[in-house]
């Protein structure tokens, strides 16, 4: 189990939502609706937006800001990737509050869904900054904080992209609901992330990956069917093999 499994169900355990109301045999179900205005007190969705780099060398717990959702640290071995719970809380109920005035019949099971793709998309983040930090140590490629970012969330956009249909959390979700989700989180407005559209087409994704994590790697590769943007962001991540470790910050 990830950190990002675990920070869902803490949350989850401490925020009282609507459940489904048992049917009597002549009578339908109740749909679990949220109350309107449920999360009402909950920060205005445009302090999200605000986001800062979120890789580098250190950072402090709590996080300085509330849209520092996720941090990685770089190497010093290893590398640590942090959830900020009570920021990626905030987000979560802000952005329920959102797409409430926007679509009335969110349940309790679609919040939970958003909660999902909320933490899962952060945690996808930090660790595409955990590939990055790995291959300039392996391939000695140069930092350059903006562009990172900008490819970090083009990478949760990728990954959400495997995540659309059919059985899954968002596959699940209302498609109403999801759209106005998925526009509002990747609505990036702050320097640098809000470059991802640059790199949303995976073909172009995976080759400005790699380019930034090893500018050589044309050289050396060329002639081959060898893609080594797509490698690294499917294999350096490996949980049975990893250089860095999860916790959960305050």
């Amino acid at each position: 189990m990830t950190i990002a499994d675990t920070l869902i169900k803490q949350i989850l355990a401490q925020t009282e939502l609507p459940q489904l109301s048992p049917a009597s045999d002549d009578e339908a179900p109740e749909e679990d609706l949220l109350p309107p205005g449920i999360f009402a007190d909950s920060p205005d969705f445009d302090v999200f937006r605000d986001r800062v780099p979120d890789s580098g060398e250190r950072f402090p717990d709590p996080a300085e800001s509330p849209a520092i959702l996720g941090t990685y640290q770089h190497m010093s071995s290893p590398g640590i990737i942090t959830l900020y719970r009570r920021n990626i809380e905030g987000c979560w109920k802000s952005l329920i509050n959102h797409a409430q005035r926007r679509f009335p019949f969110v349940t309790s099971k679609d919040a939970e869904r958003v909660l999902d793709l909320l933490v899962l998309s952060v945690y996808q983040h930090e660790r595409f900054h955990y590939v990055c930090d790995f291959c300039r140590r392996l391939f000695g490629g140069q930092f350059d904080r903006l562009h990172e970012e900008a490819l970090a969330v083009a990478y949760e956009w990728q990954w959400l992209r495997a995540n659309l249909g059919g059985n899954t959390f968002f596959g699940r979700m209302h498609p109403t609901l999801g759209r106005i989700v998925v526009r509002e989180l990747f609505d990036q407005r702050a320097p640098g992330y809000r470059d991802w559209r640059n790199f949303a087409n995976a073909a172009i994704f995976h080759d400005a990956v790699a380019a930034y994590v090893h500018p050589t790697g044309g050289q050396v590769f060329a002639g081959t069917s060898f893609n080594l943007g797509r490698w690294a962001v499917e294999h350096i991540a490996d949980d049975r093999n990893k250089a860095w470790e999860e916790k959960i910050g305050t």
